[in-house]
């Protein structure tokens, strides 16, 4: 599966805002980053049950893995330890 640069940005930007609003706190870049994925991953989630029509009949469980299937390319490529904060 292909890297979703957009949603790799949204993760940075997501993380970056959370840093800051806690005050930039220092040495905790992955902290921040598994934050704002954990976010993402449930909306991207939320979003494909929407988009199917809520329906009740399906485990929450299928659309978590579609999520995560999105977010995988984004993790293996990403490595917040490399950076001096989120979204950096």
């Amino acid at each position: 599966m292909r890297k979703d640069t957009n949603l790799a940005e949204a993760i940075r930007r997501t993380a970056y805002f959370l840093w800051e609003q806690d005050g930039r706190p220092e040495g905790r870049e992955v902290d921040y980053w598994v934050r704002a994925k954990e976010a993402h991953l449930r909306q991207i989630a939320y979003d494909a049950w929407l988009a199917e029509g809520a329906p009740a009949e399906t485990p929450a469980e299928d659309f978590w893995r579609k999520a995560e299937a999105v977010i995988a390319p984004i993790e293996a490529d990403t490595s917040p330890d490399e950076e001096e904060a989120p979204g950096h």
